[in-house]
């Protein structure tokens, strides 16, 4: 597996990284993006996963004010209260470059180097998602720009599960035995949804 250091060195992607940063937080009860571990926000952490990978960044929140101290632009969801398909959605619609990494705040053990793994089937498929453990994680894929359209019909009708998209995709998904020279897996494809597993991950 490639070092951190060596993917620091390595050129950026041609793609955007979008922080998914727009969720309610209902069941944690603070804003997830702000959980410190080992002394950084939650925030930051990705922040410098995606900045040390891909040429553009940007930040997905509807309270661009919490975000101001960063230096990316923060987009605004379009279709309000609509969920993380909303998020998808105004990503694609501003990113500069036709593929497109989604990730959610709240997954503290990002790789960059599983990112740029993903990213070498990102060219010819409409979305790439990595299984493990038999789950989809939506929220750690490529989407490409040729899913606006699905995406926008989607949101019209109410249909907000992101995997609702992928029967009219062409996706690729890869697997866990595509993933064997990664370690930590249980680790990077884990999120926070709740006091009890943040306190799992501080343990």
């Amino acid at each position: 597996m490639i070092l951190q250091d060596t993917i620091k060195r390595l050129p950026k992607l041609e793609a955007t990284g979008v922080l998914l940063a727009g969720g309610k937080n209902s069941r944690m009860k603070k804003n997830k993006a702000f959980l410190e571990l080992e002394g950084k926000p939650l925030v930051e952490r990705t922040l410098d996963v995606l900045e040390d990978t891909f040429s553009e960044v940007l930040i997905s929140s509807n309270e661009p004010e919490l975000y101001k101290d960063y230096n990316f632009s923060v987009i605004q969801d379009e279709h309000r209260d609509q969920g993380p398909l909303a998020g998808l959605y105004q990503g694609l619609k501003a990113a500069d470059n036709p593929s497109v990494f989604f990730v959610a705040c709240d997954m503290p053990f990002l790789q960059g180097e599983l990112i740029r793994f993903l990213f070498r089937w990102a060219p010819d498929y409409d979305v790439v998602v990595p299984r493990f453990q038999s789950v989809i994680h939506p929220l750690h894929a490529f989407y490409h720009r040729n899913c606006l359209p699905e995406i926008k019909k989607n949101l019209e009708a109410g249909r907000l599960k992101i995997t609702d998209l992928f029967s009219a995709c062409s996706i690729k998904y890869v697997e866990e035995t595509e993933l064997t020279s990664f370690s930590g897996l249980d680790d990077v494809f884990c999120n926070v949804n709740t006091p009890q597993e943040w306190l799992n991950i501080l343990k």
